[in-house]
């Protein structure tokens, strides 16, 4: 045992029973087990629980503990070997959680031996370690925080994918995403449903990931149900109705989170068939001024053929991107370039409109197709008019 540097704060009536504990090759014979429980108690709450004592410190109070408080011994040695994982010391850690379960089970202790076991590489002993732990109801139930019991789940199913188990990685991380939700663990729900759902999509089952997703969206606001939102959004967007868009859209506008509903839209306009989800996306842009690496090749799309740039419209499109490009965003990593792919394109419309390319800009001024002008207000309120039927919620964000 490694003696440690004594705690200045040590009272004074503890000194002398410390002073025999901390030499090189303490004998417990000179100390009844009184002061030694005294000395322990007091490290036990006014050094590791107020979390001043390092690993070594640690490490003392740990050969000290009196045998009786098995509970103690644990969590300590839990606290160590936690602190071993971090420096990269795993045989240690496994070692000392390996001793120390061989005299007082222990389910945190459990996990993070499975959790070394894994660092280690030992998948398969790992995952073995952490169903022993999950499977003993008695070990659980023994003032288990939820918050261990849910991580644990969650831990096995993530070993279970790395071993390429799929299959049974879903139950964990269907307990995961159960006792979240019973604890109102908002944080791993969200990591639970996360993992489980890009799990089914992967394998080809999207429905299925949408159906084990549905049942705990919100219509309230939180951090947990935006990220949940934006995980149904970002991954599921073929999987919602329309009655789940025009819920999911309301959220994010209610929330003033456009930037989900932003990429919903884009991504749907990538592969539109429908003109007017191209035209939605680029309204998006306009109404929350998106950075111009989203709006301007939707702009681009909807003014692709001659045709299109013959339009009433295509000024109003062409000078809306140019105008969105005007304006300092951070966001945005292609700014000026696509200000000069702007640039260009409304010379290309105003050539369509019969305008010469010396006098584009002076047409453009006449027109009032300048930011100063107010383009990209004028711009937005005119293709929402040419949508047959706006849908409910953009018709929110208008008024937002």
């Amino acid at each position: 045992m490694t003696p440690i540097t004594p705690p200045a704060e040590l009272p004074d009536s503890l000194k002398a029973s410390f002073s025999l504990m901390n030499t090189t090759k303490p004998a417990r014979e000179q100390l009844d087990s009184k002061s030694i429980q005294s000395v322990t108690e007091w490290f036990y709450s006014e050094r590791w629980h107020q979390e001043r004592a390092d690993t070594t410190e640690l490490m003392w109070l740990l050969h000290w503990l009196p045998a009786e408080q098995s509970e103690r011994i644990a969590e300590i040695a839990d606290a160590i070997c936690i602190s071993q994982l971090e420096a990269g010391d795993i045989d240690s850690a496994i070692a000392l959680a390996e001793d120390t379960l061989a005299k007082h089970d222990d389910f945190c202790l459990r996990h993070t031996l499975a959790l070394a076991q894994s660092a280690k590489g030992d998948l398969n002993q790992a995952i073995g370690t952490l169903e022993q732990a999950l499977g003993n109801s008695e070990l659980i139930e023994s003032n288990t925080p939820a918050e261990q019991r849910i991580q644990a789940w969650l831990d096995l199913a993530r070993l279970l994918q790395n071993a390429k188990a799929l299959f049974k990685a879903m139950r964990p991380a269907r307990a995961a995403i159960a006792l979240a939700a019973q604890y109102h663990d908002e944080e791993l729900l969200v990591e639970a449903l996360t993992l489980l759902v890009r799990q089914l999509i992967e394998q080809g089952g999207s429905d299925e990931a949408w159906e084990a997703l549905k049942p705990h969206l919100s219509d309230t606001y939180s951090t947990g149900q935006s990220a949940l939102w934006t995980l149904a959004f970002s991954e599921l967007s073929n999987e919602l109705s329309e009655a789940d868009r025009n819920r999911g859209a309301l959220f994010f506008l209610d929330a003033n989170e456009p930037d989900a509903l932003i990429r919903l839209w884009v991504k749907r306009a990538e592969t539109a068939k429908e003109q007017d989800d191209v035209l939605i996306a680029y309204i998006l842009c306009l109404l929350f001024r998106a950075p111009i690496d989203a709006a301007a090749p939707l702009a681009a799309k909807l003014l692709l053929r001659d045709k299109d740039r013959q339009t009433e419209r295509a000024p109003l499109i062409a000078a809306s991107a140019m105008a969105l490009a005007e304006i300092p965003d951070d966001r945005s990593i292609k700014r000026a370039h696509w200000y000069r792919d702007a640039m260009i394109q409304l010379i290309s419309v105003a050539r369509h409109q019969g305008v010469p390319e010396a006098a584009v800009k002076q047409w453009a001024e006449d027109q009032k197709l300048l930011l100063e002008h107010g383009v990209i207000e004028r711009a937005s309120e005119q293709l929402i008019n040419e949508l047959a039927t706006p849908p409910a919620w953009l018709q929110h964000a208008i008024r937002k």
